[in-house]
């Protein structure tokens, strides 16, 4: 074994598992996953607990109940969505899950992440580094306009710009800006610009607002392109301020909406005499205050997200061992009842009726012969007795014929009323006894309208106790069999 690895001290479970926890939340703060939802539980406790998987490989996944309440869309047995949230490792059993923290059907998950894949591309080309942007021009004289004539932007940037200086020289480069043939159009009108006699000095590319479809054509490679290479800097006002397009990142000033953009290009009539360079120093110095404050604030803000997030999952962690303690006493508890009902089935078996009735037909079987070997011994008892009795009357042969006739007369007359006696008595005994078996008879008793209840595998419901809510049950009439479900209980007191 290596020395140093044995002199390297022994980790508990609880020590690496923290340790794997604390380095995937760190690395995975935030994730997107496409997949397929499988193995949906929602817990009674409002948490939604399922599998995202592809064809390759699958993920447990959890929406706190907190979570799940504020959003619009839930999860749903073999759709698609993109998730968006972080890992976490559940430390009891040592497994990660991702904590899903909102969600999106795959129809604007594609494009989101078309988007995400070509901004990957143009960043590595280097189309987004703040070294390749150029400094606006502080009094443009000349302004080109690439949009379109039929829109609002175009409206909209005159607007402010008729508060600029007079001197100002507006140049619209129309163009489309929705549809498939918008990036080429686009790009045409920035190198129609770029070839006039007088280029202008900046360049606004305005659009007014719309869906992430009808913007989409800003994030084309053509226009980002033409942004990129235009040597005029650009200023971008797609769409509103939540609107983020490709060609916002390469353009050298993003603004919030075309009239935003027109408003960064030159300043109003008012300001230009309103600026001293005293005034310009102290704008710069707030300004970079600002900065500052606005970053502090945003640090500040993420660790206490990150606080917040942490102590919400331990409680949820916390949750889930409660619970799993409580699913623990609940097999224990089942698995004793489980005991006693088998203890009962053994105690009941024997009162079996079935079983009942089979000992008394084996009982009845036995009387029946006790009778017969009872009527054959007093046969034979009465045959023996009519031979001592006619054993004197041939000892004494010399004796008159008509002694003897008599005396056999006499002896016939006590024998033959014996016998039928005899019988009789062992006949009535018989019937009283086929009687109370007959009363016995499960069958005799289901002829009067009565059913037997049993399970089934054949055990005899005796009480309501034993039987719930959708139990399946087989009822014996005299003529027959029925399978039944129970729909409902009622036990009477």
């Amino acid at each position: 074994m290596d020395s140093e690895a044995s002199s390297q001290p022994a980790l508990s479970v609880t020590e690496l598992t923290a340790g794997i926890r604390q380095l995937l939340e760190q690395q995975f703060s935030h994730v997107r996953v496409v997949g397929e939802v499988s193995r949906l539980t929602r817990h009674a406790s409002g948490h939604i607990y399922f599998t995202i998987k592809d064809q390759h490989a699958a993920i447990s996944a959890v929406i706190w109940r907190s979570t799940a309440a504020r959003l619009k869309i839930l999860p749903q047995e073999g759709s698609e969505f993109i998730f968006s949230g972080h890992l976490s490792v559940y430390e009891p059993r040592g497994t990660y899950q991702l904590i899903v923290q909102s969600l999106e059907e795959t129809g604007s998950g594609r494009l989101a992440a078309e988007f995400e894949r070509r901004k990957q591309l143009f960043s590595e080309r280097g189309w987004f580094d703040p070294e390749r942007k150029r400094k606006l021009p502080s009094l443009p004289k000349h302004i080109g306009i690439v949009t379109s004539p039929s829109t609002a932007a175009i409206e909209d940037v005159r607007k402010v710009l008729a508060t600029r200086p007079a001197w100002l020289q507006l140049t619209l480069a129309p163009c489309l800006v929705q549809g498939e043939a918008a990036p080429a159009s686009i790009a045409n009108a920035f190198d129609r610009l770029r070839r006039l006699p007088s280029p202008p000095d900046v360049i606004l590319l305005v659009r007014g607002g719309g869906s992430v479809e009808d913007l989409w054509c800003f994030n084309d490679e053509q226009v980002v392109r033409a942004v990129v290479d235009s040597p005029i800097p650009v200023i971008s006002g797609i769409g509103h301020e939540i609107d983020v397009t490709l060609a916002d990142f390469a353009s050298d000033v993003r603004a919030a909406t075309p009239s935003n953009a027109a408003e960064i290009v030159c300043p109003a009539r008012e300001e230009l005499r309103r600026r001293l360079p005293r005034l310009t120093l102290l704008h710069g110095l707030l300004a970079k205050t600002v900065s500052h404050a606005a970053e502090t604030h945003a640090g500040q803000q993420a660790r206490m997200h990150h606080a917040m997030r942490l102590a919400l999952d331990g409680r949820h962690l916390h949750v889930e061992r409660l619970l799993t303690r409580c699913e623990g006493s609940g097999h224990q508890t089942l698995r004793l009842g489980r005991s006693r009902l088998s203890q009962s089935i053994r105690r009941l078996e024997p009162l079996e009726p079935r079983l009942h009735m089979h000992r008394q037909r084996q009982q009845l079987a036995k009387v029946q012969q006790r009778l017969v070997q009872g009527l054959a011994a007093d046969i034979v008892t009465a045959r023996h007795h009519v031979q001592r009795r006619i054993l004197p009357i041939t000892l004494g042969a010399s004796r008159s014929t008509v002694l003897r006739r008599r005396q056999l007369d006499r002896l016939q007359q006590l024998l033959r009323p014996l016998a039928p006696a005899q019988i009789e008595r062992r006949t009535q005994l018989l019937r009283r006894l086929s009687d109370k078996m007959h009363a016995l008879d499960p069958m005799h008793v289901l002829q009067r309208g009565f059913t037997l209840a049993t399970t089934p595998d054949g055990l005899i419901l005796h009480s309501v106790t034993q039987v719930s809510e959708g139990t399946d049950i087989a009822l014996r009439f005299h003529d027959g069999k029925a399978d039944a479900r129970v729909t409902r209980t009622e036990e009477t007191r």
